[in-house]
């Protein structure tokens, strides 16, 4: 989007095919959008409505695909039965750094945006991440057995995703597995985990809603719909990655784009 220009159905659709794809492949959707935004000159205007609708698309793709793993979680707890209400206390011991961190800096968050050599480092962070993980993983452990110290731990590489070029996914799946969670449990308990922060994302729009600011047209909808598209295909394919050993792929990817970002 330059300046304030309305977006098309097409162009909406193209950025929601980006959004699903960057949110949950580890390749940082916040970073490609400081490097588009660098590499095309363009103002991207804040569009509360378009933010909202490509957010919820992401967070239905999750809800979708871990439908029986999200239904096993709160039966489980409803029945009090163990590894159920671990689960949701791992999963509130992994939302509590972001949420902390989020909230004390969220006025100094956005200027990280309008450094583009600081999200080539990130890029190239997430990089290595990505590289050691892989090679030295523990699987020692499943998430609904993890403890609190590992849920802590991935929930601050969730934290660190809040600059631009770390990777969200990357970066919980990468400490996940490093921290001895096994491959499928640790991308699991991370998509898992972007519930809470996706939705959370969405309730600070609330106060848009109660001032009218936000509407909704076709692009908006277009957006939402291939968002949530592209990100079940995205979650598909990073399971398969990780359970085929190919992390260090995006690592390569991560790389060179990081040293991109830093040549611009």
């Amino acid at each position: 989007m330059r300046g304030n220009r309305r977006v098309t159905v097409i162009q909406g659709a193209i950025m929601g095919v980006v959004q699903g794809l960057t949110e949950f492949l580890p390749i940082s959707s916040s970073g490609h959008l400081v490097l588009a935004r660098e590499l095309l000159h363009a103002g991207i205007a804040e569009d509360v409505g378009f933010e909202v609708a490509v957010h919820a698309g992401t967070l239905i793709a999750v809800l979708i695909f871990f439908r029986a793993k999200i239904a096993s979680i709160l039966s489980e707890s409803w029945h009090g039965d163990g590894e159920g209400r671990r689960w949701l206390l791992w999963l509130f011991a992994g939302t509590i750094p972001a949420g902390v961190i989020g909230l004390a800096l969220k006025d100094n968050i956005a200027v990280l945006f309008n450094d583009i050599t600081l999200v080539g480092v990130a890029w190239l962070f997430t990089a290595v991440l990505l590289f050691v993980s892989e090679r030295y993983s523990r699987q020692v452990t499943s998430a609904g057995d993890m403890g609190f110290l590992r849920a802590v731990a991935i929930g601050l590489a969730q934290a660190a995703a809040l600059i631009p070029g770390v990777s969200r996914s990357g970066s919980t799946i990468g400490v996940g597995m490093l921290v001895g969670v096994r491959k499928r449990s640790a991308v699991d308990f991370a998509f898992i985990l972007s519930l809470p922060s996706v939705g959370g994302a969405t309730m600070l729009t609330i106060p848009d809603w109660l001032e009218g600011s936000v509407s909704f047209n076709a692009a908006h909808v277009a957006g939402g719909m291939t968002a949530f598209i592209s990100g079940y295909f995205a979650i598909a394919l990073m399971l398969r990655v990780v359970s085929g050993g190919k992390l260090s792929w995006f690592a390569l990817y991560c790389a060179v784009i990081g040293v991109v970002a830093l040549s611009v």
